[in-house]
């Protein structure tokens, strides 16, 4: 390995525990740890939040499905995510922060206590955030070990070892605090490697209009307005990412953290502009490889997902692919920050409080649940393939289902209700699951023009709704009022929960 893409990851993985070292030091209670101390600025809360939506799901799967799609596949990462972006913050963003203040709420689960007044819409929703996380983290523990065997020549399994270890290091001490800055570097980060990678990909593939030439003249439709795939999937799609934006934890969770709500202004700007400027990665080297393919220059990929890494291996410098990993792994470590705290406070301090539990010294259990998030993650990783599929059936479109109707549509409608959310948070995470095994054991088979997750997002909205029709009462009409109005009763135990938190 090059010396200069050693000294490289080294300086990375330096910062970023360092960072963590620096965060630990301005953490001494949970509101800090879970929320960064609702003390964000819009420039780290954008960045933050477009930096843990890209993962290496974002970047590496994006790149695979350009290549074999064409530019349609970015349709929805580049247009539809920013769009998404948008409607979270200027949906949510004021009455997630005002609900934040008046209330101790840290977690999507505290605003559905909050909501809904409701200790099964508390409990399911709590697990749903622990399996999810705990999902989530493990399809970034798998991508992280690749990425580091790449960068170092270690196998997968030492890689994810070494890479949990970083990104347990910083979380575990600095908590969301670390979480925002870590992902702030790494967003940086991901722009810049974005950029310079795209222009490198099509220069190598004979330039732009030479690599567009040779994929149309293979195959039109590719590069044609209709698309290689029907306009109904592609429908499908941009509704799960354009609607499952704003039920995505980790995007939700941000609007906790904010100091002012003056901060709102701009945000939602920055982040999609930077969400779209880092798509140009996948456009480049996705369009390149399919170009060069067809040029003979490069063999037919027997898997999309390899796209990024055999473009890497084989068309760049060792100390350009180096970097460029090093960019990719940065898309990875910022959404498992975010998953390690969010899974550590639906285990101590939704999950239990639901059950009616009191965790005392929560800083301190916080910190434990988070290293447990990662082992958990780490071993269904390494040692348990099948329920690594099972857990990744339970991704972006289980929980933008299980949220939004709750969450999204709960801020603005006095008539929904408890019940509702409760089946609606069931359904979405057993039914996208149920659903993906079925079709991927062969028992089920679904058209061509059929997807699964903007489906499963918009019937989870039905439902919400006709549940809650069916179920109100003229009592819930008063509980989204109170969601507004200060917490008597958590106001005066606040103090009480700092003091033993320290």
């Amino acid at each position: 390995m090059e010396p200069l893409v050693i000294a490289i990851i080294i300086g990375y993985f330096a910062l970023m525990v360092a960072i963590g070292w620096w965060a630990k030091r301005k953490t001494s209670s949970a509101k800090e740890f879970l929320v960064a101390g609702q003390t964000l600025g819009f420039l780290v809360m954008a960045i933050a939040s477009f930096s843990s939506i890209q993962s290496g799901w974002g970047m590496v799967g994006s790149t695979g499905t350009t290549y074999d799609w064409g530019p349609q596949a970015l349709i929805g990462s580049a247009l539809f995510i920013p769009l998404g972006f948008a409607v979270a913050w200027f949906l949510l963003g004021t009455r997630l922060h005002r609900a934040a203040r008046k209330h101790q709420i840290y977690s999507v689960p505290d605003l559905i206590k909050a909501r809904y007044q409701s200790k099964s819409a508390h409990v399911t929703m709590s697990v749903a955030m622990l399996i999810g996380s705990i999902s989530y983290m493990t399809a970034q523990v798998t991508a992280t070990g690749v990425i580091i065997s790449l960068l170092t020549g270690t196998s997968p399994a030492t890689g994810a070892w070494i890479g949990s270890a970083i990104v347990a290091a910083y979380t575990v001490a600095g908590g969301m605090l670390a979480a925002v800055w870590t992902d702030l570097i790494q967003g940086l980060l991901m722009i810049v490697i974005s950029v310079g990678l795209f222009f490198y990909a099509v220069n190598e593939a004979g330039g732009w209009r030479n690599m567009l030439d040779s994929i149309w003249q293979e195959d039109p439709t590719l590069l044609s307005a209709d698309g290689s795939m029907p306009a109904v999937f592609i429908v499908g799609f941009a509704v799960m990412i354009l609607f499952g934006a704003a039920g995505q934890p980790q995007l939700v969770t941000k609007f906790l953290m904010l100091k002012d709500e003056k901060e709102l202004k701009w945000g939602a700007a920055v982040a999609g502009i930077s969400y779209a400027v880092t798509t140009l990665f996948s456009l480049g080297v996705g369009l390149s490889m399919r170009a060069m393919t067809i040029q003979g220059r490069a063999e037919p990929l027997d898997n999309i997902d390899n796209t990024a890494t055999v473009f890497l291996d084989a068309f760049t410098h060792p100390v350009v692919a180096g970097i460029a990993l090093v960019g990719l792994l940065a898309a990875i470590m910022s959404s498992a920050s975010s998953f390690i705290t969010i899974g550590a406070a639906s285990a101590v301090r939704d999950l239990t409080g639901s059950l009616g539990r009191v965790v005392r010294r929560e800083l301190l259990w916080n910190r434990v649940a988070s290293v447990g998030v990662v082992l958990a993650a780490l071993l269904f990783a390494l040692y348990l393939s099948q329920v690594i599929f099972l857990l990744g059936a339970i991704g972006w479109a289980a929980f933008g289902a299980a949220i939004l109707g709750p969450l999204a549509l709960g801020l603005f409608w006095r008539r929904a209700t408890a019940v509702a959310t409760t089946v609606t948070i069931v359904v979405s995470l057993l039914g996208n699951l149920v659903i993906t095994v079925a079709t991927s054991q062969g028992w089920l088979t679904l058209p061509d023009y059929f997807y699964l997750g903007g489906v499963v997002i918009a019937f989870s909205t039905v439902l919400f709704i006709a549940l809650s029709y069916v179920t109100a009462k003229p009592a819930d009409a008063d509980k989204l009022a109170q969601l507004y109005e200060p917490d008597q009763s958590m106001a005066v135990a606040q103090p009480a929960t700092a003091a033993v938190d320290r």
